[in-house]
């Protein structure tokens, strides 16, 4: 046997062994998954949001995912995790959302008919769901750059941003000025971007109500103790007062007790571990 067909037959034996541990692998992530949706009970979705405490927030931000499922009527059952009890560092949740992160969603009945899919980050399931229902994603090729630009607009700039504004503001035990001077001008930076484009059109990638605007929409204002400066940004206070006239997003936030009952509670030791604490 020449040296080739040796070479040929090792790397053939290689690659079954890669794809037979890949196969492993993705059983064991896929019962792990399972058995995280069969405590749940059946429905079509089951949605992973926050259990959590989160001092003087008024929007529990998983309600983007619940309000595209309310726009869309798909059927779905909420499932909270308790952040704060450190639930979401548990393998079955792990299986679903590796980044320990909420929301996460499982889908019973995916397209391709096979076993339930998860998704995990919250632009990745939005985008999911839109192209799933054929709803709130333009068709054209125009349109659909529009809303996904915004969309990852949001995903790398208002909702990181944002969020440390919240946490340098809200959670941090001692109050840093440089870092809260930082993210409050970056967010305010960021309105103003939004109230730039909103001049323009009704919805940030045009006319249409998307997934780009149910993404931004619950950064807006997320916190009580640091509203946003509708009085500077008028374009940006009429696209939020449409957005919460809407029913389904009403319907949406009506559910935040249900979601987070704990919210406004300080944060204990222990829940301040799990939150920030943990690499």
């Amino acid at each position: 046997m020449d040296l080739r067909e040796e070479l040929r037959k090792v790397l053939l034996r290689q690659r079954a062994i890669a794809v037979a541990a890949k196969a492993k692998e993705e059983a064991e992530a896929a019962s792990q998954a399972a058995q995280w949706v069969k405590r749940q009970g059946h429905s079509n979705f089951h949605v992973a949001v926050n259990l959590s405490v989160r001092p003087f927030a008024r929007n529990d931000l998983p309600t983007l995912v619940q309000t595209v499922l309310e726009e869309t009527g798909l059927e779905y059952r909420i499932h909270p995790v308790d952040i704060g009890a450190g639930d979401q560092f548990k393998p079955e949740f792990l299986a679903i959302s590796p980044n320990n992160k909420m929301p996460a969603i499982v889908d019973h009945a995916p397209a391709d008919g096979g076993a339930p899919q998860g998704v995990f980050e919250s632009g990745a399931i939005l985008l999911y769901l839109a192209e799933k229902t054929g709803r709130f994603l333009p068709g054209d090729p125009r349109g659909r750059i529009a809303a996904l630009e915004w969309l990852f607009w949001q995903m790398a700039g208002l909702g990181p941003m944002s969020g440390q504004m919240g946490h340098f503001n809200v959670y941090a035990p001692e109050k840093i000025p440089y870092a809260i001077e930082r993210y409050d001008n970056e967010v305010r930076r960021l309105h103003g971007v939004m109230d730039k484009r909103l001049a323009r059109h009704a919805f940030l990638a045009g006319e249409d109500y998307t997934i780009a605007d149910m993404a931004s929409y619950p950064w807006v204002g997320a916190y009580d103790a640091l509203p946003a400066d509708f009085a500077a940004f008028p374009n940006l206070k009429r696209w939020h007062d449409a957005i919460a006239a809407r029913p389904a997003t009403q319907r949406a936030y009506a559910l935040r007790q249900q979601v987070n009952p704990n919210a406004g509670k300080p944060l204990s030791d222990e829940e301040r571990k799990h939150l920030f604490g943990q690499r």
